[in-house]
């Protein structure tokens, strides 16, 4: 019994001490057959509300304000609704060049670009994006 208590509270503290990646994962568990890019440029990401047009190579910038990136496609979901977007990723970030699907609810529009506060270290437990 004691153990089975330990392992509980072992997983709740995982789990609230990385509430956004865990949501993340769960909203992004099979991209490549999931999601597919957004093709017309003037559709609403009305979480951001912009364009797919003017998403399209906007910097990306981490919690600390430093580019991680930029958004390089729209995704979206069967229904036709916008879920995501591919960030490339700079190689000064250290997890290497490749492109990683990033869910809408992990960014924010400060006005001149997106802002997440997903680590480093996050962003390399991202799905990659193999278009």
């Amino acid at each position: 019994m004691r153990k089975l208590l330990s392992a509980t509270a072992v997983t709740l503290v995982m789990v609230a001490a990385e509430p956004s990646l865990a949501q993340q994962s769960a909203a992004i568990a099979n991209p490549a057959n999931a999601y597919r890019e957004m093709k017309d440029d003037n559709v609403m990401v009305p979480s951001l509300k912009r364009t797919v047009g003017q998403l399209d190579d906007m910097d990306v910038l981490g919690p600390d304000g430093k580019k991680i990136g930029e958004v390089e496609e729209v995704l979206m979901d069967a229904s036709g609704q916008p879920v995501a977007v591919v960030v490339d990723v700079e190689h000064g970030v250290g997890i290497g060049d490749k492109e990683v699907i990033v869910g809408l609810d992990q960014l924010r529009d400060d006005g001149r670009s997106l802002t997440t506060a997903l680590s480093n270290a996050q962003l390399g437990t991202l799905p990659i994006w193999d278009d």
